[in-house]
């Protein structure tokens, strides 16, 4: 019943979203911001880092004071801890080789960002240069349903016929609004979001992954 599956990267194929967290929440604190962890987590996980910057300047009640420096810093925090504590789902290495549908990446993180978490979990060969869908190289970000529609259109895929594995509101927003088939994996929304979004799966191990095959 499928043709393509179109993998989220971030809490999907790495375990990267409490390290995100992690370097976003410094920032913040850099800031004069009065937030936890939790809080961070809860208010900007899977949203696109130009919305995540608005959403701080929102929170601020101003623009952020010097944003270069503010760019730079969370970059610096955010590439030290990706290089040295980042790893894989567990399972999706396997998960990945066994499945025998044309499969992508779509993402919110930057070109940098993706090309360096695919590279430090040893991720890259399985998905090259032509199956990496991102935020900045395609223009466009999740809760956008584009990002998936032009997804499929770069795999010459029909988006009715993919599959998507989403954790975070603003994936599933995205790819359930686009009209694909969409799988939960170890997912950020509640129950009744998840019956809203009409998922058709949830799931929290990739050994529990098997993908139908299209029929003609």
């Amino acid at each position: 019943m499928f043709e393509a599956v179109l993998f989220d990267c971030d809490g999907v194929l790495v375990d990267s979203e409490v390290l995100s967290t992690r370097a976003l929440h410094r920032s913040i604190q850099s800031l004069g911001m009065n937030y936890t962890e939790a809080q961070v987590h809860q208010e900007f996980t899977g949203h696109s880092w130009p919305d995540c910057v608005k959403m701080v300047e929102q929170r601020l009640g101003k623009p952020i004071p010097d944003m270069q420096r503010f760019l730079d810093q969370n970059r610096e925090h955010s590439e030290q801890l990706m290089r040295t504590q980042l790893e894989t789902m567990p399972g999706i290495k396997d998960a990945l080789e066994r499945l025998e549908h044309p499969f992508a990446v779509v993402t919110n993180s930057r070109t940098f960002e993706l090309q360096l978490k695919l590279k430090v979990t040893g991720l890259e060969d399985f998905f090259p240069v032509e199956r990496r869908i991102d935020c900045q190289k395609f223009d466009v970000a999740k809760p956008d349903p584009a990002i998936y529609r032009k997804a499929a259109e770069h795999l010459g895929v029909d988006i009715t016929r993919c599959l998507v594995i989403e954790d975070s509101v603003p994936g599933l927003t995205a790819a359930t609004g686009a009209g694909a088939t969409v799988w939960a994996y170890r997912p950020h929304a509640s129950e009744q979001q998840l019956k809203d979004f009409g998922v058709d799966r949830v799931f929290h191990d990739w050994f529990e992954f098997s993908v139908p095959h299209a029929q003609s």
